[in-house]
């Protein structure tokens, strides 16, 4: 029997198709072998499983800003489990435990709670419905090279996993909207001239997308009444959209139309950072959800294979209500956002989730206690009494009938779960990354270096190597603060690829890499490389290209080299990874620290 994860609401592509019923099996309930449904995030930022707008941002060289980086996005990128993984007999059941809370910087909080929901869905029976699928693409531009080529090759990605009794069009937009390809039903012999279709998506123009997605959700509202299964528009796009105004003609005020009518929507940013608020908003509309992809892996890994899982909503409307037993208050709650809770008097807290979808990753919501009254012993529970009572409801996807389940969490006993563990982990480098994020751009430079460098102490402490991604980017920012603040000789394990930027001049060679004893190499802060070559006496230089520093490795991917890079004081050694070159390098100059600082802030 195959387990089945349920991510929550607007946090994935795998939550990307909404608002019709979007599961069916057999009849027969025989075998009631259960998978796993866990809250993952109805909000996500970067993309629905990952940060990756966040990472990408610090591999890049730069801090990157607090608001492109939510607790819900972090948790997407793992699988937890939580709880006893016991059988359940109905379409949700609530699961959870508790453990001792380690909050770096919030000290006074004393439990961890992690909630997770489990299903009786049979996934060896579950089948998706057929999509209807209305891809809504700015073509503007600004969206030339890679940024439409990423759309073009997500486009292609979905189709060649689509099927017959499924459906797409595709509206493009710029100076003016229009439907490129018209509603097409997916046969056994259509699909490479729809490809080919896709690939001959060119850019230019100005945006509109509001005129873009009216015509967009104008298609969908059109097919879907002859169309049986799911309708979703896509929009991919590098604008951030204004979600500020909610007029019928704006942004959200069409999301939340085509909500109310059974059409979600998807919303994609290709370069373009799309910020937590941004996220809530999405959020708040049924079936709402968000991604950015920044490269073809990033593509691959958010669309390849993951087509019938963007369809697969399970539930509508899904309430939780936390109380705590006497003595103890809540303080947070993390996967939720704060605009989507409800605080009844001090103690209790609930919270709606719009939809909720099959996965093949769960996450969870977490919550935390402390002492109602902090002066005051820590309260000892009676045998049998529960820490938290956790109440349920939902609207199943498929039928409309309401359901219901409640939970008591047993107080902290025992060894934790290891997932339980891995979400604490987790919440504790989002509270330090958000906060150290926020004294950077605050100005607070020395600030930032030391939550830095206490995360990348921690994340070391770890056992668990799921970690190595969250290592390596505490790593990254650990060394980047650290030259910043006037630390760099301190940590040998973070060192920053900050101090690469400025002009070096050959000083030696051996081996064949194209350079020669006195040529200068200039890697400046916009990440672009430019080789100057003496020749008659002048110096010539060559057309810039993009560099790309990860680790300890240099790549120009333009001109496909890469090497191994070391630094000793002001002494560059660059090692060519497939030949074994070495060339040597020494500074000539180096920008200003304002100006390193202040890399990607054009603002």
């Amino acid at each position: 029997m195959k387990r089945w994860m349920i991510s929550v609401g607007l946090s994935a592509l795998l939550a990307a198709t909404a608002a019709l019923p979007a599961f069916a099996q057999d009849d027969d309930d025989s075998n009631n072998d259960v998978g796993e449904l866990i809250i993952t995030a109805q909000v996500r930022q970067g993309g629905a499983q990952d940060i990756s707008f966040f990472r990408n941002e610090a591999a890049a060289m730069r801090v990157p800003m607090p608001g492109s980086l939510t607790p819900e996005g972090l948790m997407g990128g793992y699988n937890l489990m939580l709880g006893p993984q016991t059988a359940c007999p109905q379409l949700f059941c609530l699961t959870g435990e508790a453990m001792n809370a380690d909050l770096l910087l919030r000290p006074k909080d004393e439990v961890f709670v992690g909630l997770g929901f489990a299903s009786n869905i049979d996934a060896e029976k579950w089948t998706r419905e057929p999509l209807n699928l209305v891809a809504v693409v700015d073509k503007s531009g600004s969206m030339s090279g890679e940024p439409l080529a990423l759309v073009r090759r997500s486009l292609k990605t979905i189709v060649r996993q689509m099927r017959p009794g499924d459906q797409i069009t595709i509206v493009l937009y710029g100076n003016e909207s229009h439907r490129y390809l018209a509603p097409t039903a997916i046969t056994r012999t259509n699909v490479p001239d729809i490809l080919g279709k896709i690939d001959r998506i060119e850019s230019n123009g100005s945006t509109n997308m509001e005129e873009g997605l009216r015509v967009g959700y104008d298609a969908a509202f059109e097919t879907q009444t002859s169309f049986k299964g799911a309708t979703r528009v896509m929009l991919f796009t590098d604008e951030q959209p204004n979600v500020g105004a909610t007029d019928a003609e704006s942004f959200m005020g069409m999301a939340k139309e085509a909500s109310a009518r059974s059409v979600g929507l998807t919303t994609i940013g290709v370069g373009v950072q799309f910020d937590a608020a941004l996220a809530t908003d999405i959020s708040s509309v049924r079936g709402g959800n968000l991604f950015f992809m920044a490269n073809e892996a990033e593509v691959d890994s958010v669309f390849a294979a993951k087509l019938d899982y963007m369809a697969a909503e399970v539930a509508h409307d899904i309430r939780l209500n936390v109380a705590p037993a006497p003595g103890y208050r809540i303080t947070a709650v993390y996967g939720v956002p704060g605009e989507m809770l409800a605080w009844r008097g001090e103690d209790e807290v609930s919270f709606t989730i719009p939809t909720v979808f099959l996965s093949r990753e769960g996450g969870g919501v977490f919550v935390t206690l402390a002492r109602s009254e902090p002066n005051l012993p820590a309260p000892r529970l009676a045998p049998g009494q529960a820490l938290a009572k956790v109440d349920l409801t939902y609207v199943d996807a498929k039928d409309g009938k309401a359901g219901s389940h409640s939970l008591s969490i047993a107080g902290v006993s025992g060894r934790p779960g290891q997932d339980l563990v891995l979400g604490q982990t987790l919440m504790d480098e989002f509270l330090l990354l958000r906060e150290g994020a926020t004294l950077f751009h605050g100005g607070d430079d020395e600030g930032a270096y030391n939550l830095f460098r206490q995360l990348n102490a921690r994340l070391d402490q770890a056992n668990d190597p799921r970690l190595k991604p969250e290592r390596e980017l505490a790593q990254r920012l650990y060394g980047q603060t650290a030259f910043l603040s006037g630390h760099s000789a301190e940590p040998p394990k973070a060192m920053s690829a900050l101090e690469l930027f400025g002009d070096w001049r050959v000083t030696g060679v051996r081996g064949d890499v194209g350079m020669k004893a006195g040529d200068r190499l200039q890697l400046g802060t916009d990440n672009r490389a430019t080789v100057s070559r003496l020749a008659g006496g002048y110096e010539q230089s060559e057309e810039p290209e993009p560099f790309k520093a990860r680790g300890n490795r240099l790549s120009l991917p333009q001109s496909q080299v890469s090497f191994r890079y070391s630094l000793n004081g002001e002494t560059l050694t660059l090692n060519h990874r497939e030949t074994g070159a070495t060339v040597t390098l020494a500074r000539e100059s180096a920008p200003p620290i304002e100006e390193i600082r202040n890399i990607g802030n054009d603002d």
